[in-house]
């Protein structure tokens, strides 16, 4: 093995050969890299361990241990306790996967949950585009239930279109059926960035299609369809109206009538169905608010027309 090589040396770079004056305002500390004669630190050979920390002269130390002594043994007790009754119910851990029946899955029809009718409702709608599925949905819902609407003008709104103002006229003189559920309307003129709004629980329903698929499934009516089993074209519908209103050319919306002449087929109402659904009144809304009836072709027109009959 070569012995090391020998490096030539190299001056310092610092030179410390001048007197540092210490600033008086700190007190001072001993120098740790001072070596002092006869000591050292020895490393010890003892495990360390944190549990075997002294705590006596901690305040309130020794009774905080004996309360999670108490606390340990009551849960010890309860294990105890709930052991005892497992075994007297004879539930054991697959006892009753052992009994099932091994039979092939079934599929079983999810029955459709029935919610109560609010007592009042907070919609905010645009002036440019007025809720004209509120005066369908108060004459398709009369027997079911009766939305008494109540109009407020918002500070951001100075004064409503004539159109607003016609269809205001028409909700607010909607007389209910007797003996039918109650909803208070409240509908808030404001200006905003979608069509219509709605409050719930803190989360914001943006979009006149998305309001209509909430007031479906607030009760099992006429409107409700969840459970069809055209739900899934039904939505995809919705999403078409909800593109409908925010078409800006021509061409846009010719794709989209397509689309609902397609679905209209030769049936008096969209997805090929006898009654009015959903998304008739999700696409009459739109055509209406946007003022674009003028281009729908002959089949859609008739159905139009058949739309703003029943309002």
């Amino acid at each position: 093995m070569k012995a090391p090589i020998k490096m030539y040396h190299l001056k310092p770079l610092v030179v410390h050969d001048f007197a540092v004056e210490i600033p008086k305002c700190m007190y001072e500390l001993s120098n740790i890299h001072e070596s002092k004669a006869g000591q050292h630190v020895a490393a010890s050979t003892q495990k360390l361990d944190i549990f075997d920390q002294s705590c006596q002269g901690v305040p309130g130390m020794a009774q905080l241990e004996a309360r999670q002594k108490d606390i340990l043994a009551q849960l010890a007790q309860l294990k105890q306790q709930i052991f005892s009754l497992k075994q007297d119910l004879n539930i054991q851990n697959g006892a009753a996967s052992s009994e099932l029946p091994k039979t092939a899955p079934q599929c079983y029809e999810t029955p459709t949950k029935v919610s109560s009718f609010p007592d009042s409702l907070v919609i905010t709608v645009n002036p440019s585009a007025p809720p004209y599925f509120l005066e369908l949905l108060q004459q398709l819902l009369r027997n079911d239930v009766a939305l008494v609407v109540t109009s407020y003008l918002h500070s951001s709104i100075s004064l409503l279109p004539d159109l607003a103002v016609q269809l205001k006229k028409t909700l607010e003189k909607f007389q209910p059926v007797a003996g039918v559920p109650v909803i208070v309307v409240s509908l808030i003129w404001k200006n905003i960035n979608s069509n219509s709004e709605i409050l719930l629980a803190h989360t914001l329903v943006s979009g006149e299609v998305n309001v209509l698929r909430y007031l479906s499934r607030l009760a099992t009516t006429n409107l409700s369809y969840d459970s069809d089993r055209h739900s899934l074209e039904l939505d995809s519908l919705l999403d078409q109206c909800y593109l409908l209103a925010r078409t800006k050319t021509k061409a846009e919306r010719t794709n989209i009538f397509q689309v609902l002449n397609k679905s209209l087929g030769k049936f008096p109402w969209l997805v090929g169905r006898d009654q009015i659904s959903i998304v008739d009144i999700a696409a009459f809304s739109a055509i209406r608010q946007s003022g674009i009836s003028n281009e729908l072709n002959a089949n859609l027109t008739k159905w139009y027309q058949q739309c703003a009959s029943l309002a």
